[in-house]
């Protein structure tokens, strides 16, 4: 199968979400243009809202006076896909950045247009994992699943997915499905297992199962890496982007580790929203959003692998963030496992967790 088929085919209260999407954003800063176009641009809440405003929306804003993009934040992306639902007669934002396997339900529905390289030539340096087989939005981050660990409990740092199975008891915290990050650990425990995922996946819930009276928390609140930097949990499974922050905001608290034994990649995609009229003024951002200086300074912010070609950033950053192109890499079909993301939860719900 094409790689391209992984995203082609691959507290934010629900009241705020009838909020219009100017009274919802944040990010505009205006333009002295008094006819700029406004463009609302729908993504997740609180750390990527303040850091993706403030690395890419605001440059935007400030490198031209013809378009002023706002941040419209939302928990995630079921809310998201619930209020571009609600208002597909007459939508409020523009352009949405959500998980790739919940976009590829919006691309079914309707709910987000196709975009070529005529009016965003920046797709165009898009590398092969992050493009859209049927033409619809392509990915503008990519993220990984880490390992955690608290560096006062934990002497020995862990170095890849299975060293959790050799956690004491009541140490590990896991944000299990229909959390994704749970799904992720479903494939790459398949994968350590010699075991295709799309095949079956009972000898990777029979080996979950094994870990259950190692986790402490399938719910970790008010997420993951809370709890290990807190030291209520020595270990952890997180996405890089926020563990290689929060690393850094816990004074060295919290270990994070790129998986030894195999990388599993969650897509972001930037989604063109079907009946906007403010298409040319959308695609305008999209293409900067795609651009190497916004992919660059995305990744300088907060960790998120580029998505293009031809960004360069510092080693520093390079050495804390998973390349595209690495070996380690586990093929992840999202499209096709959000169809089998219900039949995955309710198999860690009978095996797993209540096993």
């Amino acid at each position: 199968m094409s790689v391209k088929t992984k995203i082609g085919v691959s507290a934010v209260m629900i009241s705020a979400l009838a909020l219009t999407a100017c009274s919802g954003a944040s990010g505009g800063s205006g333009s002295s243009n008094p006819d700029a176009v406004e463009v609302n641009v729908l993504g997740y809440a609180a750390l990527f809202d303040d850091q993706y405003t403030a690395a890419v929306v605001d440059k935007f804003n400030a490198s031209q006076d013809d378009v002023v993009v706002n941040f419209v934040p939302a928990q995630n992306s079921a809310e998201m896909l619930g209020k571009l639902r609600s208002e597909a007669s007459s939508p409020t934002v523009d352009l949405a950045i959500m998980d790739a396997s919940v976009a590829h339900t919006g691309n079914q529905e309707g709910l987000f247009a196709k975009v070529s390289e005529a009016d965003v030539p920046n797709l165009a340096n898009v590398v092969e994992l992050g493009q859209n087989a049927d033409g619809f939005g392509p990915a503008v981050t990519f993220d990984n699943l880490v390992v955690l660990y608290n560096t006062e409990a934990v002497k020995t740092p862990p170095k890849g997915i299975a060293d959790l199975w050799d956690a004491p008891e009541n140490s590990v915290s896991i944000p299990a499905p229909p959390d994704i990050q749970g799904h992720t650990l479903t494939a790459l425990t398949a994968n350590n297992l010699g075991v295709d995922y799309k095949d079956t996946i009972e000898p990777a819930i029979k080996k979950l199962a094994e870990l259950a009276p190692l986790v402490n928390t399938w719910e970790p609140v008010p997420d993951v890496y809370q709890p290990v930097i807190s030291g209520t949990s020595q270990y952890g499974v997180g996405w890089n982007a926020r563990a290689q922050y929060f690393a850094d905001d816990s004074d060295g608290a919290m270990g994070v580790v790129q998986p030894d034994d195999g990388i599993g990649f969650q897509i972001n995609t930037i989604n063109l929203v079907e009946g906007t009229e403010k298409t040319e003024a959308a695609q305008q951002f999209m293409d900067y959003a795609l651009s190497k200086e916004a992919q660059e300074s995305f990744a300088e912010a907060l960790f998120y692998a580029p998505v293009v070609s031809d960004a360069e950033i510092p080693e520093a950053v390079k050495d804390r963030v998973a390349d595209s192109a690495d070996p380690n890499i586990v093929d992840i079909d999202w499209i096709w496992l959000a169809d089998q993301r219900d039949a995955w939860t309710e198999q860690w719900r009978r095996s797993v967790i209540g096993g």
